[in-house]
C-alpha cells in the first residue's frame, strides 16, 4: 500500500510538472539552464563517487541511533548495520548529489548547514562545491559522525564541523556559529512538526540569496503537508518541486510562485 501511495504521488507530480520551455520566470529559467541542465563533468565528481563507493562496500559494523521517523513512537531507536548498508540506503543517488554540488558551486555559498550527516556523502558533495565555505552538519549518531569525519579527512575537506546529537538539542548552538545562512539542507527528521520547527529557526538567519533544500518532500503524507506549509510561508518567494527535493528561495522583488519541474539527469 505504501509503494502504491508513493507511485500515486509521483504520477501526480508528473502531471503537474513543467519543462524549462514552459517557464516564464527569468530567475527560474536561469536556475534551470545554469544548474539543472549543467552537463559538465566536474573533476570532483569522479573523486567523490569513488570514495562513496568505497564506503558503500564496507562491512564495518556501526551501531546507529535514529531520533527521527525511523524511531517510530520512541524517542530514539538503535540498531547495528554495516557501514556499506547505511551508505547504500541513506545516501542520495549520484544525480541528486551532483545537483547539490552544482548549487553550491554556482552560488558560492559561504555559510552552510545540513540536517543529517549520516556517513558524510551529501556533506562532501555540498562542501566540495565551494571548499572555502563554512559548514556545520548535524548527526544524531556519534558512530556515524566518526566515520564521516574520516571521510572528510581522506577527501582533504576542511572547515566542516559535525554537531553530534538530537537536532532539538544541538541546533541552537549550531545556529550561533553563523551570522547568516546561505544554504540549508534538511535531510533528517522527516516529520512535520520538527521539520517546521527547524525551518522556523533557520529562516531567522536567511537572506535574499539563501536557498533551503528539503529532502523527500513526497515521501509521506506528513512530508507533503510539511512542504505545503512551507510553500505558504509569507517569507518564501519561490519554490521548486523536483519531486525528490523541494527548493525554497527568499528573493526580493519577484512574484511569489511555486513551480513543479521535471528534472532528469
Amino acid at each position: 500500500m505504501k509503494h502504491l501511495l508513493f507511485l500515486t504521488r509521483y504520477l501526480k507530480f508528473r502531471l503537474n510538472a513543467k519543462t524549462r520551455y514552459r517557464i516564464h520566470s527569468q530567475f527560474i529559467f536561469d536556475f534551470i539552464n545554469n544548474i539543472l541542465k549543467d552537463k559538465e563533468e566536474y573533476n570532483d565528481y569522479g573523486t567523490l563517487w569513488k570514495f562513496r563507493n568505497q564506503l558503500a562496500s564496507s562491512n564495518d559494523p556501526v551501531e546507529t541511533v535514529d531520533f527521527g521517523v525511523g524511531a517510530g513512537k520512541k524517542a530514539y531507536k538503535t540498531k547495528i548495520l554495516t557501514l556499506g548498508k547505511i551508505v547504500r540506503s541513506r545516501s542520495h543517488s549520484e544525480s541528486r548529489l551532483k545537483l547539490l554540488y552544482r548549487i553550491t558551486k554556482y552560488y558560492k555559498f559561504q555559510s552552510i548547514l545540513e540536517f543529517g550527516t549520516a556517513a558524510g556523502i551529501s556533506a562532501a558533495y555540498i562542501k566540495s562545491g565551494n571548499p572555502q565555505s563554512k559548514m556545520v552538519t548535524m548527526e544524531g549518531c556519534a558512530n556515524l559522525a566518526s566515520h564521516a569525519n574520516e571521510f572528510f579527512f581522506k577527501l582533504g575537506l576542511e572547515k566542516i564541523e559535525i554537531a553530534v546529537g538530537n537536532f532539538d538539542v544541538v541546533l541552537d548552538d549550531a545556529l550561533k556559529k553563523f551570522n547568516s545562512l546561505d544554504f540549508v539542507f534538511f535531510d533528517g527528521n522527516h516529520r512535520k512538526e520538527p521539520t517546521l520547527r527547524y525551518f522556523e529557526k533557520c529562516v531567522q538567519l536567511s537572506n535574499e540569496n539563501s536557498i533551503f533544500v528539503f529532502d523527500d518532500i513526497h515521501w509521506s503524507t506528513d512530508m507533503e503537508s510539511t512542504w505545503e506549509a512551507i510553500k505558504k510561508d509569507a517569507r518564501v518567494s519561490v519554490t521548486i518541486d523536483l519531486f525528490w527535493f523541494g527548493l525554497v528561495f527568499f528573493r526580493k522583488g519577484i512574484e511569489k510562485q511555486d513551480f513543479v519541474i521535471s528534472y532528469y539527469k
